[in-house]
Formats: structure tokens, C-alpha cells, sequence
């Protein structure tokens, strides 16, 4: 389909990850949960990875993060807000946002009391920085919400302007906020914040992508848009 042209994804279970080719090699972002590690590494063996890019510390984004970076010997980056989560992901409290979010809760609960490898970051990322010197025409983007230390990246593609999500827009049935999240209320202007931007797609870590030119991308930018209005 046209909408994907140039877009590598794998999806492992209920899990993508994403690869931005890059002038000095290519940028992963997220790497599953372990029991995907062999689909995935078959996967980056396409590609030439130099940096991982770890969009929030939750088990199923990180989980094979120190195997590639040490089976590829590049560095991690991650929100500092997110690397005690990342080593504990039942440190701080959450909250069901959608009608599924206690369902997505239970199972998350499960999840994230899984032991997982430490990660050791060597780049900690902050809002607006500049993603060039890695290779990338694109910069980070802070998608506080789903947790405090949610980011986001914003590229050129392709097709125009992507931005990787990670968890801060969901599209496992329809586009929808993240099932549940730190803080709800953050979650609700971060998608104000990704609907006023309008990249051509939005990535995301749980589902399909969402396309400029989709139904379900109007309806998404039209009701969060629609929140900004109110708010003036």
C-alpha cells in the first residue's frame, strides 16, 4: 500500500517496532518483549541499526534493548523521567483512560511484573532534540501521558512527516488515547498536541498506523482538534 512506502515495522504479537534508515545507519525504535527477540533479530538483519530509541520504559517497548545494543554495540537512549520505570515498571501508579484499560490493566499488570535485563542508556533524551547527529532528519517530541517520561519522534519519510508514538495513541480497534496512563489528563493534550502537528502518519507502538487520507486519521484529528478549539 501506498500509505506504508518506506516504512519498516515488524509487529510481534500485539507489538511493533520500527527502523528509520539514516544516512550513518539505521535508527530502532522499541524492541518487544523477549519471547519476539529471535523474530525481531531476524528482522534488523536488513539493516545496519546504530542507535535504539526506547519511546517509554514499559517491558514490552524495551525487553530485547541491552541484547541489540549489546549484540550491535550501539548505545540506548531514553527519557530520563522513564529509566526508573524502566527498571521497575510497577514504581508509580496508573490509570485505566479507556473503557478496555482494565482489561489492558490486568494484563499489563502481569507484564510489567516480569523480570526483565537492566537497561544501561548511554543518551538521555530531552523535548526538541535535534536527531540529525545519529543520522535521522527528525527530532524528539515530549508525549508525556501514558507515562512522565513518554517521547515521541517526529521525521521526515517518505511520504512527509512521521511521528513515532510509541503508546501515547493507540490503534489496536479504532485511534483511541493509550488504554491506560500516568496521568489521563497528560494523555488528552499530548493527543491535542499530535492532531495539531499533523504528520502525514502516526506510528504507533500497539496497532496499525493511522494515514493521512484514512477515515479513522479525520476522525482522530477532528475530535482532538476540536479539544483545542474548546479550550481557547
Amino acid at each position: 500500500m501506498i500509505m506504508y512506502k518506506g516504512l519498516n515495522m515488524i509487529t510481534c504479537g500485539m507489538e511493533n517496532c520500527y527502523i528509520i534508515r539514516g544516512e550513518k545507519g539505521d535508527v530502532l525504535i522499541d524492541t518487544g518483549s523477549e519471547e519476539h527477540r529471535k523474530e525481531i533479530g531476524r528482522w534488523l538483519q536488513e539493516f545496519d541499526p546504530r542507535l535504539i530509541i526506547l519511546t517509554h520504559g514499559h517491558n514490552d517497548h524495551i525487553g530485547n534493548a541491552t541484547y541489540f545494543a549489546d549484540v550491535y554495540g550501539i548505545p540506548i537512549m531514553i527519557s530520563p523521567y522513564d529509566l526508573r520505570l524502566a527498571r521497575d515498571n510497577m514504581c508509580r501508579e496508573y490509570y485505566n483512560v479507556t473503557p478496555l484499560g482494565h482489561i489492558l490493566r490486568r494484563e499489563n499488570k502481569r507484564c510489567m511484573e516480569r523480570r526483565v535485563t537492566m537497561i544501561d542508556p548511554k543518551i538521555f533524551a530531552i523535548p526538541d532534540m535535534d536527531l540529525s547527529p545519529y543520522g535521522i532528519r527528525g527530532r524528539t517530541v515530549n508525549l508525556e501521558g501514558h507515562t512522565k517520561g513518554s517521547l515521541g519522534i517526529l521525521c521526515e519519510g517518505e511520504m512527509g512527516l512521521d511521528l513515532y508514538v510509541g503508546d501515547a495513541v493507540m490503534n489496536i480497534f479504532s485511534p483511541s488515547l493509550p488504554m491506560i496512563a500516568e496521568s489521563p489528563k497528560k494523555a488528552i493534550t499530548t493527543a491535542a498536541f499530535i492532531a495539531k502537528s499533523a504528520p502525514e502518519r502516526i506510528l504507533c507502538g500497539h496497532g496499525k498506523p493511522i494515514c493521512k487520507g484514512q477515515n479513522e486519521y479525520s476522525r482522530f484529528m477532528n475530535k482532538y482538534l476540536n479539544k483545542i478549539k474548546g479550550e481557547m
